[in-house]
């Protein structure tokens, strides 16, 4: 069995260099990949990424990734960025 930190792992794996990884689909491919118990279906009905998993990704990417609340989709960093993790 994997361990939030695999998936947090792998997650990083499949962030490309210059374009959005959407929540909604590592979600799926998560629970396709390594189980439904890394997931949970928020009070709307989508599919989220348990917290462990997110906090273990945060730890691998402490500068280097921005979460764009906007789209729901992590990407890399830009010079133009603000600090922080999360952008509009």
């Amino acid at each position: 069995m994997a361990t939030a930190k695999e998936v947090a792992e792998w997650i990083l794996e499949q962030l490309p260099e210059s374009a959005l990884l959407y929540q909604a689909r590592v979600a799926r491919n998560i629970r396709q990949q390594f189980g439904e118990e890394f997931t949970y279906r928020n009070q709307h009905g989508n599919w989220g990424i348990r917290k462990d998993v997110l906090d273990e990704f945060r730890k691998l990417t402490p500068t280097d990734v921005v979460w764009s609340r906007s789209t729901q989709a992590w990407r890399r960093r830009r010079p133009n960025d603000p600090e922080g993790r999360m952008i509009r």
